[in-house]
């Protein structure tokens, strides 16, 4: 009888993996979702193993997460969403947010202020960023993990493997600021569907269909023209050169996946959906 693996259990087969080719050069591409229920370390092992380099869109190291945090706080005078979200929107996010959180800190007597004023929701929103707000609200619902970015990342460091990011932390807090409101109170409005959304994304991801993925993930509010658009050239541009001289891995987000695979090829590359 095959002994149950809790790891086993966590680990899925990793299908969002491109091999990109030219000049006897290979490098991959991995579309990944910044959250996840399911972990891909060895996925990620066997291709940063033979890779000489590894990318990732953006600086994962605790002093820039923790610049990240710390910017997202700063909220005071910036516009909100919350005027744009329903009551009955509002209070359905408290009791989710009441339901994850009481149960991992047991502040049971904050219940009682709830009825008739949010405590949880608003210590989300109140002077916090859009962005910010609205992830962190989103995290504590899926109560998911795994970042498959920083997976990678500590996985990549682990074997030793020289790191390079394809965008500034600037840069990429200047595109989060710029997700517009109404994509995000749109998608927080939609809290009734959240739960049927959440299981479709995963088995969608899970069986690498990059085209009904791209469909079903439209109205996300980090689909939009600023956060994906333009920075589908920039990172092409930035990866161009590297996998023109050494095989690497690029762990970038599965959005700008389709974007990019066409560069490579209008570049002159075999693109390749190279599923584990």
């Amino acid at each position: 009888m095959q002994r149950f693996n809790a790891l086993n259990f966590w680990e899925k087969p990793l299908r969002m993996i491109w091999r990109v080719e030219k000049n006897q050069r290979a490098s991959h591409l991995v579309g990944t979702a910044h959250f996840f229920p399911h972990s891909f370390a060895r996925a990620f092992t066997r291709l940063l193993r033979d890779a000489a380099t590894a990318l990732f869109e953006g600086p994962l190291d605790d002093a820039s997460s923790a610049r990240i945090a710390e910017y997202g706080r700063q909220g005071v005078g910036v516009p909100t969403f919350v005027e744009m979200l329903t009551p009955e929107t509002i209070r359905a996010i408290e009791r989710i947010l009441r339901a994850r959180l009481d149960n991992q800190n047991g502040d049971g007597w904050l219940l009682s202020l709830v009825e008739r004023k949010p405590v949880y929701f608003e210590s989300f929103t109140r002077d916090i960023r859009p962005w910010a707000a609205f992830f962190s609200i989103w995290q504590t619902y899926l109560g998911w993990k795994y970042s498959m970015d920083l997976q990678g990342y500590q996985i990549a460091r682990k074997l030793g493997k020289p790191i390079q990011f394809l965008e500034t932390l600037d840069e990429q807090l200047a595109v989060l600021d710029n997700i517009p409101l109404d994509r995000i109170a749109r998608q927080l409005n939609d809290v009734e569907n959240w739960e049927r959304y959440k299981n479709e994304y995963v088995q969608i991801f899970l069986d690498g269909d990059l085209d009904k993925m791209m469909a079903f993930t439209s109205r996300f509010v980090t689909r939009g023209p600023v956060v994906v658009g333009a920075r589908d050239q920039i990172l092409f541009d930035r990866m161009n050169p590297i996998f023109a001289r050494e095989d690497a891995v690029a762990f970038i987000g599965f959005p700008h996946i389709p974007g990019v695979t066409k560069l490579f090829r209008d570049a002159g590359y075999a693109v390749t959906q190279a599923r584990e």
